[in-house]
């Protein structure tokens, strides 16, 4: 799960690099066919070894333009939030859990991303 986890990670840096879509890109990992093995664990294993990625992650988030979507932020707190936005509910923002790390935070929204995005 450790390759798997590794090109999951950087999705956000070969979406910029490369002209494929996100969806492509996750399916290029062989993640639609393990989806049930890769843990956020392992995504977090895979962020620890390379932190840059989980800034990359939150300018992937930054540049989403939809009215629905999981998001990760940085809290008034100064907590990472993670949670599930639609517009078109009240109240908009459901699901959100607090962590005290960035990357704790990254991995858990990257597996929910990943899911939304396979289940599409």
């Amino acid at each position: 799960m450790d390759d798997i986890a590794t090109e999951i990670v950087t999705i956000p840096r070969k979406f910029h690099t490369r002209e494929m879509s996100i969806f492509d890109l996750l399916k290029e990992t062989g993640y639609f066919e393990l989806h049930n093995e890769v843990s956020v664990s392992d995504i977090r294993t895979a962020l620890a070894r390379d932190p840059a990625c989980v800034q990359e992650w939150m300018r992937y988030i930054d540049d989403q333009r939809c009215s629905s979507s999981w998001y990760f932020v940085l809290n008034d707190e100064g907590l990472y939030e993670v949670g599930f936005y639609d517009s078109n509910t009240d109240p908009a923002r459901s699901n959100q859990v607090v962590y005290e790390n960035a990357m704790d935070a990254c991995a858990a929204f990257i597996k929910h991303q990943i899911e939304s995005i396979r289940t599409l």
